[in-house]
């Protein structure tokens, strides 16, 4: 992973279950990778309500990181847990495919929220045969405290915490339920534990050295 961020260019795929989520949890790192010359595609899983503004609103948060967006269930409200997870495994395995990444994002399989655990199960599976490095997110970690992925990567976000926050603005019918200085905050505190002004927390999952 080491070899990814402080070299540029690379490929970069994060999978998240519905609009934000990618923001919230993984948006100061997927910004520093597109400034630093990696191919960033944030693969959306599904949108559960108000399809048309949501998907507006996850085009405009994925244009402020400067990444790619892929959207996989957008012509109705869905959620994950409504798709079969053979469907989700195939559809993953074809982004995969098609992105051939060298860096993998995903929600963390102890993250609260069934659906994101759903996610992280299609992208373990999908990426059985596929050579790359594999991290995972708890997309709301302040209501996860007690999760033990928390903590055992830090990625600094210091250079990309202002884009973070407009990343997770851009998502206006929810910025009554994101408080975006709770972002911040928990960055800031992330920073402390590792050394950096900003940062954000990643469960190993895989690392090639």
């Amino acid at each position: 992973m080491n070899r990814l961020l402080e070299e540029k260019g690379g490929r970069v795929l994060a999978f998240g279950a519905h609009p934000d989520d990618l923001e919230v949890g993984a948006g100061g790192l997927l910004a520093r990778l597109a400034a630093e010359g990696a191919k960033v595609t944030m693969a959306v899983v599904s949108i559960p309500n108000n399809t048309d503004q949501r998907k507006a609103e996850a085009i405009a948060g994925a244009d402020v990181i400067d990444a790619d967006l892929f959207i996989l269930y957008e012509d109705k409200p869905c959620r994950v847990e409504d798709i079969p997870m053979h469907e989700l495994v195939r559809r993953f395995d074809t982004i995969v495919g098609d992105t051939r990444p060298d860096l993998v994002i995903t929600h963390s399989a102890h993250d609260l929220h069934w659906d994101h655990g759903l996610v992280n199960r299609a992208t373990v599976s999908a990426l059985r045969r596929t050579p790359c490095d594999l991290l995972a997110f708890l997309s709301s970690p302040e209501m996860n405290a007690q999760s033990r992925s928390i903590g055992q990567c830090f990625a600094d976000i210091s250079r990309t915490m202002d884009k973070k926050i407009e990343a997770i603005s851009a998502h206006r019918s929810q910025c009554p339920r994101l408080d975006l200085e709770s972002s911040r905050d928990l960055a800031r505190a992330m920073g402390r534990i590792s050394g950096y002004e900003y940062a954000e927390a990643y469960e190993v999952l895989r690392v090639r050295i």
